[in-house]
C-alpha cells in the first residue's frame, strides 16, 4: 500500500470518526424512542439506513458517489459502526427510564400508563422437566429483573412479551411462566435449547433408522437391545437413541461402517436387554460453554475404545467414575471428570491412561 493510499485511509478515517459521532446521536436518539414506546429494540438495519441517510441528506454520501476512493469507503465503514453502536447504546439507555406515567407540565397523569413484570429470585427460578437445564450464571443474570411493558394489555399477553424477550434476547429454550392478576409471578421456569440429534453422535459414527417387523411393548430411547435382521445379521447390544412407535421404526447411533450392513435390511425382531451398567442417579455435567447437559456414558466409554481399551474394562471404568461423581456437588466440570476417568484407568491400564491423557479433543468431544 503506498504512502497516498495509507494518507488517503487516515483522513477517511477521520472524517468518518466525525461524522460517525453525528450520526450516532441521531440513531441513538431514534432507537431510545422506539424502545420506549414499544418495547422492542429498534432493528439494526433500519438503524444503518437511517444514519447513512442523514449523514447523505448533509451531503457527505453524495460527495463519495460521486467521487469514489478508497478513504470514502474507510468513511462509510467507519460511520456504519458507529450507526451500530448508536442503535444498541439507545436500546439499553432506552431499558432504564421508568415509565410510570406521562407527565405534562409539571402535572402527572393520575392512571400509570405501564406495569411492570419483576423475575422473582434466582433460587426460585425452577428447571423444566425433561429438558436442559441452564447454567447458574444464566439465573443470577434474570434475578429480579424487571420488564416494563403497558398496563392495559391483558395476563396471557404480558406473559407472552416476557417470554418472547427472554427467548430472544437471553436464548433461552423454553419458558414458563404464570401470573395472578395484579402481574406478580406466581411460578417460572426455563430450559436451554434442545440439542439436536447431530450433538450426541460420536466423531466416526452415524444415527440409523431401522424398520421393526416386531419390537417390545414399552421400549424407550436409552434402552439396550439385540436386533435381528431379516438378512440374517445381527446387532449385539445397542442402545436405542429413539423411538417411532406408530411405523415401527428405531434409531441407533453406530459406527458408519455398520451402515452398509443395515441399508435396505429390516429388522425381524427387537429384544430388549438388562442394562449391564449399574445405573446412578443423574449426574448433571457442565461444559467449557456453562451448558448443563447429562453425563453421557457411551461418549466416555467410546472415548476409552478409542485408546485401545476393550468393551469390558471401558464399563468397569465408567461404573467406579459414575460412583466417585454421584458423590460430588452437581453440576460436575468436564475437567473433574477427566480427572476422574484417568484416575481409574491408570489402576487398570496405564498405557491408556497416558495416551487418554494426550489426547487433545477431549474437552470437546468426550461428553
Amino acid at each position: 500500500m503506498t504512502v497516498s493510499a495509507l494518507t488517503e485511509a487516515f483522513f477517511g478515517l477521520l472524517k468518518g470518526i466525525v461524522s460517525g459521532t453525528v450520526a450516532f446521536f441521531a440513531v441513538m436518539l431514534l432507537s431510545i424512542v422506539y424502545r420506549y414506546f414499544t418495547n422492542e429494540k429498534f432493528p439494526t438495519f433500519l438503524g444503518i439506513a437511517f444514519g447513512l441517510g442523514f449523514w447523505g441528506f448533509t451531503g457527505g454520501l453524495l460527495d463519495i458517489f460521486e467521487q469514489p476512493s478508497f478513504g470514502g469507503a474507510i468513511q462509510i465503514i467507519a460511520v456504519t459502526i458507529f450507526v451500530v453502536w448508536g442503535v444498541n447504546t439507545g436500546d439499553k439507555i432506552a431499558g432504564k427510564i421508568p415509565k410510570k406515567g406521562v407527565s405534562i407540565f409539571g402535572i402527572r397523569g393520575g392512571k400509570t400508563a405501564y406495569t411492570t413484570v419483576k423475575l422473582p429470585n434466582a433460587r426460585l427460578i425452577y428447571d423444566m422437566a425433561a429438558k436442559p437445564r441452564v447454567p447458574d450464571s444464566l439465573k443470577a443474570e434474570l434475578s429480579e429483573r424487571e420488564f416494563t411493558l403497558p398496563a392495559d394489555l391483558p395476563i396471557e399477553d404480558l406473559a407472552s412479551r416476557v417470554k418472547r424477550r427472554l427467548i430472544t434476547d437471553w436464548g433461552i429454550g423454553d419458558v414458563e411462566l404464570e401470573l395472578d392478576q395484579d402481574g406478580k409471578v406466581i411460578h417460572f421456569a426455563i430450559s436451554a435449547k434442545e440439542r439436536g440429534l447431530s450433538g450426541v453422535i460420536p466423531e466416526g459414527s452415524v444415527a440409523i433408522p431401522i424398520e421393526c417387523s416386531v419390537i417390545p411393548s414399552h421400549l424407550a430411547a436409552g434402552d439396550v437391545v439385540k436386533i435381528f435382521l431379516d438378512n440374517n445379521e445381527v446387532i449385539e447390544k445397542i442402545e436405542v437413541k429413539g423411538i417411532n412407535e406408530n411405523q415401527k421404526v428405531i434409531t441407533i447411533v453406530a459406527d458408519s461402517c455398520m451402515l452398509e450392513k443395515i441399508r435396505g435390511n429390516k429388522a425381524s425382531l427387537v429384544v430388549a436387554l438388562p442394562s449391564d451398567i449399574q445405573r446412578h442417579p443423574a449426574i448433571s455435567v457442565e461444559q467449557k460453554s456453562g451448558v448443563i447437559e447429562e453425563f453421557k456414558i457411551q461418549k466416555i466409554v467410546n472415548s476409552l475404545k478409542k485408546v485401545g481399551v476393550n468393551d469390558d474394562l471401558a464399563k468397569k471404568v465408567v461404573k467406579q467414575v459414575q460412583a466417585k461423581l454421584c458423590k460430588m456437588d452437581p453440576p460436575v466440570s468436564t475437567r473433574l471428570i477427566k480427572a476422574a476417568v484417568i484416575e481409574e484407568l491408570e489402576k487398570e491400564n496405564p498405557e491408556a491412561a497416558k495416551k487418554l491423557r494426550n489426547r487433545k479433543l477431549w474437552e470437546l468431544k468426550a461428553f
